[in-house]
């Protein structure tokens, strides 16, 4: 009976058999990922900025909604 594996076994936790350069590697995915869409969120806010007062008055938005459609959660009331 080892009770490391007992521990784990009734608190429900599960060991991660990964070895370190797994990890690492999928952490590293995950940065990227995490990067290229704040990188998308960036242009699309730039994009958006470009736009004249009138433009998005014509399209139905003011200044102060361009970061919440970026982020998509723009609702039209």
């Amino acid at each position: 009976m080892n009770l490391s594996n007992d521990t784990y076994a009734i608190s429900g936790h599960q060991r991660h058999a990964q070895p370190i350069g797994a990890w690492l590697f999928e952490r590293v995915r995950q940065l990227r990922a995490t990067w290229a869409q704040r990188r998308a969120w960036a242009r699309q806010m730039q994009e958006l900025s470009l736009s004249s007062d009138r433009e998005l008055r014509d399209m139905g938005l003011s200044r102060s909604d361009l970061r919440e459609i970026a982020r998509g959660t723009y609702r039209r009331d």
